[in-house]
Parts: structure tokens; C-alpha cells; sequence
């Protein structure tokens, strides 16, 4: 996986997106048990230690911003590191899961 800094959104504004309807692609890097524990609302399952292979599955659009979550934000890193090197505009949501619960916002049952 490559290395060096991503960009990071905080929950809030990360929040604030998905209110505006802003159109994005979240993709929840964690392990399968904690995905079906729950998510951010839209968002698509590639966990961190399948990647590429789960992220090609996804069909990820060029044309529309990822944002890449995990439990505290650390995880995320490498698979937004990923992404960016192959031409996607990536985040990571700073603080993972744990920060966005902390802020108050929900997660949803995950779509199959």
C-alpha cells in the first residue's frame, strides 16, 4: 500500500455532505463484523485486507469523490492512500466510526 498523508474529513462535515446530497461514495473499510454492526448510511463494504480486489467489486466511479471509513481512522488510511494513487479524490473520515458516533450521528443496518 503507499504511503505519505490523505486528506481527512471530520464527521461533521462529512455530515453536512450527505445532508446537501452531495454526490460521493462511501466505502466502510472494516472487518465484516463490524460492518453489519452498523454503518454510515450509503455506504459499501471493501474491507481494508481484501483491497484491490474488494474495491474493484465496487465499481467505483472516477467522477465522484470516496470516502473511506473505518473504526477510529487509522485502518482507512491505506485504502484512501490506494485510491488516490489510482486517480480517485479519497478521504478518510477522521476519527473513523467511533468519532462520527461520538458526534452524535447514527449508523444504519448495512445494505446487503
Amino acid at each position: 500500500m503507499p504511503t505519505g498523508s490523505v486528506p481527512k474529513i471530520r464527521p461533521k462535515d462529512l455530515r453536512q455532505w450527505l445532508e446537501e446530497g452531495r454526490p460521493l461514495q462511501i466505502v466502510d473499510a472494516r472487518t465484516g463484523l463490524e460492518y453489519r454492526q452498523g454503518t454510515i448510511a450509503g455506504a459499501r463494504h471493501a474491507p481494508l485486507v481484501e483491497m484491490p480486489v474488494s474495491v474493484q467489486r465496487l465499481e467505483l466511479q472516477l467522477d465522484k469523490p470516496v470516502v473511506v471509513l473505518c473504526l477510529s481512522g487509522h485502518r482507512s488510511l491505506p485504502g484512501t492512500r490506494w485510491l488516490r494513487a489510482r486517480g480517485y479524490e479519497a478521504y478518510t473520515l477522521e476519527g473513523g466510526v467511533m468519532a462520527w458516533k461520538k458526534a452524535g450521528f447514527e449508523l444504519n443496518q448495512p445494505v446487503s
